[in-house]
């Protein structure tokens, strides 16, 4: 039996659990490169951006109780366009769910089982997501009530560690040397993955108490932000710009730096067990998302085939990013930053929240 009901707080803790650690793993250094000491501003702003898109996702949503993205996109569009949306936003979830794969074996592979063959820990991985996306969004949403909390732990224990070997002066000068713009452009990277909270204008469907969801909605993805920004901070006041921005993980370096009496230290198993709890809800949720979307465009009764179908190419897709040069510079850079953020992240919803306003306006004046 399928469990397909959430609950308000369930969608907080699963924008938390799906977001936080890779918005810090990933985006920490390239906005550091980009906005050197001054990263944590550009943390706020993506931060706001972040919150701003979770909020019209869900305003959107709300306005088309029990209905998904694709549903609801074809009677704002009509039937062709509206497909032809919902499949791309398919094929997004899709092509990001491969690219969250191959970023999970790559850090596997350069943190901790550096001899194992990527595709292995790609093909495990798949498995092990699969048998809770399975049986339904329910399940998924219960392992991050649970698990929630410990990767809040996980996030904010090695920086409550480490604050004995900070500088306050390796922030400053704030803004002068860099400025807006720097500032602005700093703030792409962790807007990108704080966007992906779009998975709402599916997942809200599922919530059975809407009392208060947009305000989970929006929390989960403030409180991921959040984590970010003090990240951020903590990396710059224990390393300075141009160290942390020479680490791909600054947040393992805070980790590996922990030494408390020689007694506490060598905390890099536990953490990363940690947030590995945190890529497996978002793969979960991007596999889900992407094959009850499948199932809802094609008119398919049974939603858990499409899945397995969208495991297999997202597997595939998977195999064609080399390294970490690939997947977690060039792509970011040349792909989700001009594209994915500005059309599918924030245009999209925004452009169908404006029709959905017109369409509830026309509605009541007959």
């Amino acid at each position: 039996m399928r469990d397909m009901s959430l609950t308000g707080r369930q969608l907080f803790w699963m924008m938390v659990s799906m977001q936080i650690i890779m918005t810090i793993l990933l985006t920490t250094s390239p906005t550091i490169q980009i906005s050197k000491q001054d990263a944590w501003i550009s943390m706020f702003l993506s931060t706001g951006i972040g919150m701003g898109i979770a909020f019209i996702c869900a305003q959107l949503s709300m306005m088309f109780p029990g209905q998904t993205l694709v549903e609801y996109s074809r009677i704002l569009l009509g039937k062709w366009i509206g497909g032809l949306v919902s499949a791309l936003y398919i094929l997004f979830w899709i092509i990001i769910l491969s690219v969250i794969l191959k970023q999970f074996s790559l850090f596997i592979t350069g943190t901790i089982m550096p001899k194992t063959p990527v595709p292995v820990i790609e093909s495990l991985m798949l498995l092990v997501v699969l048998y809770p996306t399975l049986h339904g969004i329910g399940v998924i949403a219960r392992i991050c009530e649970l698990t929630g909390p410990f990767i809040l732990i996980g996030v904010a224990g090695p920086m409550f560690l480490v604050m004995n070997e900070i500088n306050k002066d390796r922030l400053l000068p704030i803004y002068w040397d860099n400025g807006y713009l720097a500032i602005m452009k700093g703030a792409l990277p962790a807007a990108t993955f704080l966007g992906d909270c779009i998975m709402i204008l599916v997942l809200i469907a599922f919530v059975v108490q809407r009392k208060r969801v947009i305000t989970h909605a929006v929390g989960g993805v403030m409180l991921s932000g959040i984590a970010a920004v003090v990240s951020c901070i903590v990396s710059l006041l224990m390393f300075g710009p141009v160290v942390a921005g020479s680490y791909p993980y600054p947040m393992l370096m805070i980790v590996r730096s922990i030494s408390i009496a020689g007694i506490i230290e060598n905390l890099d198993a536990i953490v990363i067990t940690v947030w590995i709890m945190s890529i497996f809800t978002k793969l979960s949720l991007y596999l889900f998302v992407a094959g009850y979307g499948t199932s809802q465009l094609l008119g398919l009764k049974n939603w858990t085939y499409p899945v397995w179908t969208v495991a297999v190419v997202a597997l595939l897709l998977a195999l064609i990013p080399l390294n970490y040069e690939e997947i977690s510079v060039i792509f970011p850079q040349k792909i989700a930053g001009p594209y994915f953020f500005p059309i599918l992240m924030g245009g999209g919803p925004l452009m169908l929240f404006m029709l959905a306003l017109i369409r509830h306006k026309r509605m009541k004046l007959r």
